[in-house]
């Protein structure tokens, strides 16, 4: 294609076809290329992020008035940290994907008589009430819904939860009990972590021994809003917590 150079005011401009066709075309549709451009980053973003984003092979709750720290302290591994190592253990590679992932929601929940016996047994404790009173009202919703089916619960949290739904809310423990081990049971629905070989493992170990380990049972709420998934996080729930029962056999 031919060009043509034109002199204006002193200056040497490049007269050419093809860059008229492509000045007509950004006059006319600038906005139009500027949008389709944004979508295709956004695309792209969003791919990126779902490829990079973690997925979970355990969903595990804790909720009671042991504060697992996330912190370390004198070059320690954080107790958080160990904890995911020692549930680790009893979880799977159910995605496939090579690497065992597990999360861990840990909720720092006690009331008044929970709290003066903290201040008891450990002088100098500080307990950011600010934090309780979230971790209260996050353990309210994760016990309606969410993928947090395994659950390691205070005795008391379990007992005020089976009351208030009248049992239903956990699963029956019976189908998932070893049949040559021996249980000391809270209910028909939970199982005390000091009669399991669990809690001899790091980090576990430092949990209140009266703790109960339990299943949360699939809701109607968690089907109605994602059945699928639902039912893939608890069935995932339900093989942990078979190998939290029979773990050290």
């Amino acid at each position: 294609m031919a060009e043509k150079y034109e002199k204006i005011d002193g200056d040497i401009k490049i007269s050419s076809p093809f860059l008229k066709k492509l000045d007509n075309f950004w006059y006319h549709y600038k906005w139009h290329t500027i949008a389709a451009v944004a979508v295709v980053i956004i695309i792209l973003v969003l791919t990126l992020q779902t490829c990079s984003r973690t997925t979970y092979d355990g969903y595990i709750l804790y909720a009671g008035p042991y504060e697992i720290k996330k912190t370390s302290s004198g070059g320690n591994v954080a107790p958080y940290s160990t904890m995911l190592s020692s549930l680790k253990k009893v979880c799977s590679d159910f995605d496939a994907d090579g690497n065992i992932n597990v999360t861990l929601q840990n909720l720092f929940v006690l009331n008044d008589e929970e709290a003066d016996e903290l201040y008891e047994t450990t002088p100098g404790q500080s307990i950011n009430t600010t934090l309780v009173q979230e971790d209260t009202k996050m353990l309210e919703q994760t016990m309606l819904y969410g993928d947090y089916y395994v659950c390691f619960l205070s005795e008391r949290l379990f007992l005020e939860y089976e009351e208030r739904y009248s049992g239903a809310i956990f699963a029956d423990v019976s189908p998932y009990l070893d049949a040559e081990k021996e249980y000391e049971l809270a209910s028909e629905n939970g199982v005390y972590l000091r009669s399991l070989g669990l809690y001899s493992l790091p980090e576990i170990c430092n949990l209140p021994d009266d703790t109960v380990v339990c299943l949360r049972a699939l809701s109607e709420v968690s089907s109605h809003l994602n059945k699928k998934d639902a039912e893939k996080a608890y069935s995932y729930g339900e093989e942990i917590f078979k190998n939290i029962l029979c773990y050290g056999k």
